[in-house]
């Protein structure tokens, strides 16, 4: 009785760390999932989002940082000097002692930098912009990965039920064939054996079929950022490969070029940061402190309000080559700004060109699909009453298997064009 009880036990306790594996995966509750449910996911855990995700804060605090220069900086400060010569203003703070020990709390208020401090924080807002962008575009790499991955499965599952559906007819055609041979001697043997060849061909191809479908199952868990090693199933599609008239075929909103616009106005600012080099740098300040030459004696308080003016007379250079250097890289960053155009333009209109050409291939493949399935259709009743031959079936069967593989084939293509097209076009993904 009490192996019993301890058996019940130790299911009880594996179901319920299943259980517990189970709820920590956002997909492991359901048996097929959408491409909603894969998009969302990969949003959640994929490493790219969590870079991007890192690079943006990392740019909010350098603005809150910059902003934080425009505020009183408060600095405790602590001195130690030994005097060679205590002076008569020092005798009131030090006595007789030549050791002069000093703690202040010190003020300083910037109140003309040469618009350093203003374009700064311009520049570091445009940098939160570029960092967002830049999160935007990696959102749509990943959605587009996503995308891909789910689509090429569903193209690999599309196949393997192809080809299943194929071994079906040519194993009914083998076995219809052996049938007629009992009764009539025909087919004769020859024909027996190449359908029985082309039985073993078929599901040689399933079997390849099938480990394709293991790879975009693999292929798609690592798009979404999950262990590969596990196994998933997804929902069938509607017809969603269609694409609009309205959708836009210019890069005015793909995120790269947004995040290189911004990048440019940071680049505007880092030059006059560089430019304020040559102006006067004002401040106003204010310290009060201890001042003593003994520990033994007291020391007297002092304090001190003024206003301080830095002015670079001679750096050898050097503020010219930051300006300099500044506009070299806003240079830079215009070439490639132009240049990334008309990459993505190109790369705009060839998936466009690829989806009109798959469109075309579909419309064609789907006409033929629904003719090759009903001549299969017909071709394997005629067999059943011997009036087609076996080689016409075969043709027939081959026929269906091509058509059905076309049509899977430029609904891929169609797919893939129209996520590449929204990718780069900048239309975002919204899920559900």
């Amino acid at each position: 009785m009490m192996s019993i009880d301890r058996s019940v036990l130790a299911i009880l306790f594996s179901l319920a760390c299943a259980g517990t594996v189970f709820a920590s995966d956002g997909l492991s509750e359901q048996k097929a999932y959408s491409l909603d449910d894969c998009i969302s996911q990969a949003l959640k855990i994929h490493p790219k989002i969590s870079i991007h995700t890192y690079k943006k804060d990392q740019r909010k605090e350098k603005l809150r940082s910059i902003i934080a220069e425009y505020l009183p900086q408060v600095d405790a400060v602590a001195s130690y000097d030994r005097l060679s010569y205590v002076t008569q203003a020092k005798q009131l703070y030090l006595g007789g002692s030549n050791d002069d020990y000093q703690a202040d709390v010190v003020v300083t208020q910037p109140l003309f930098t040469g618009g350093k401090i203003t374009s700064q924080k311009q520049s570091a807002r445009y940098g939160v912009d570029a960092a967002q962008q830049g999160y935007l575009a990696a959102r749509e790499d990943v959605i587009f990965g996503v995308k891909a991955a789910y689509y090429k499965l569903i193209f690999a599952r599309d196949i393997m039920r192809s080809k299943e559906d194929l071994i079906k007819y040519a194993e009914s055609s083998y076995n219809t064939a052996v049938d007629l041979n009992k009764r009539t001697k025909v087919p004769r043997e020859e024909t027996l054996l190449r359908l029985e060849v082309q039985v073993n061909e078929v599901r040689q191809e399933l079997i390849t079929a099938q480990d394709g479908f293991h790879i975009a199952q693999k292929t798609l868990l690592n798009a979404v950022g999950l262990d590969s090693s596990g196994t998933i199933d997804v929902e069938d599609l509607k017809d969603d490969y269609f694409v609009s008239d309205e959708m836009p075929v210019d890069v005015a909103d793909n995120y790269e070029i947004l995040r290189l616009s911004k990048e440019l106005k940071e680049a505007d600012e880092q030059i006059k940061i560089a430019k304020s080099g040559f102006y006067p740098q004002l401040n106003a300040r204010y310290s009060y402190g201890y001042e003593w030459g003994d520990w033994s004696q007291d020391g007297q308080t002092d304090w001190i309000a003024g206003v301080v003016i830095d002015l670079n007379i001679w750096d050898w250079g050097k503020t010219r080559a930051d300006v300099k250097q500044a506009k070299a890289y806003k240079d830079e960053l215009s070439s490639y700004k132009n240049l990334l155009s008309q990459q993505i333009g190109l790369e705009l209109e060839s998936a466009r060109l690829k989806y009109d050409s798959a469109h075309k291939i579909f419309e064609i493949a789907d006409t033929s699909f629904e003719k090759a399935k009903r001549s299969l259709d017909l071709f394997q009743s005629r067999y059943r009453d011997a009036l087609v031959t076996s080689v016409e079936l075969l043709d027939a069967q081959r026929a269906f298997s091509l058509a059905q593989v076309r049509l899977a084939s430029s609904m891929l293509d169609m797919r893939l064009a129209k996520a590449e097209i929204e990718m780069i076009a900048g239309k975002g993904y919204d899920t559900k």
